[in-house]
């Protein structure tokens, strides 16, 4: 595992009345020393998307479109916007993933947090190590470091239990 990286935390699903359900999600916080508008672009325009995640086609305005990630074997996926509040809200719908994003600026420090949603108990050990080494990557693409490469992630899978 690259070192410094930060685990997203596992915690379950709720329903409307705040009743647990079988369903997990994958939460993440990261903090960025990057103006709010910065990490913004690198997250939904595509030549920083490219920098860190995949290449975008389509308009994004328009609420679909496609990206070639940089996984290898590369991945190409839908996605679709739900929900976008430039430069500090963005729901999506990648691939049949729930995916919300939240950018919030103090001083210096872009926080950033990603909801991964809807998760089945058998799927947050590979989900889990997959998010964090995107958003490793993210950050790598926000310091101009030298991206890690995914094989230092395979091992994190007992890194992401789920509670109860």
């Amino acid at each position: 595992m690259t070192s410094g990286t930060a685990l997203g935390e596992v915690r379950p699903e709720h329903d409307p009345d705040g009743v647990p359900t079988e369903l997990m999600q994958l939460y993440y916080q990261r903090g960025f020393a990057v103006p709010v508008v910065d990490l913004w672009e690198l997250i939904t325009e595509p030549a920083g998307l490219s920098r860190w995640f995949g290449t975008m086609t389509g308009d994004p305005a328009g609420g679909h479109v496609t990206i070639t990630t940089v996984d290898e074997p590369a991945r190409t996926v839908v996605v679709d916007v739900v929900a976008c509040t430039s430069p500090h809200l963005l729901d999506l719908t990648i691939a049949d993933a729930v995916v919300e994003i939240r950018l919030h600026q103090v001083g210096v420090v872009t926080t950033l947090e990603v909801v991964r949603r809807h998760l089945e108990r058998s799927e947050v050990a590979e989900v889990g190590p997959y998010w964090q080494f995107h958003l490793d990557r993210l950050a790598a693409a926000t310091e101009d470091r030298d991206m890690p490469h995914w094989p230092a992630y395979t091992d994190l899978a007992a890194e992401y239990p789920c509670p109860g």
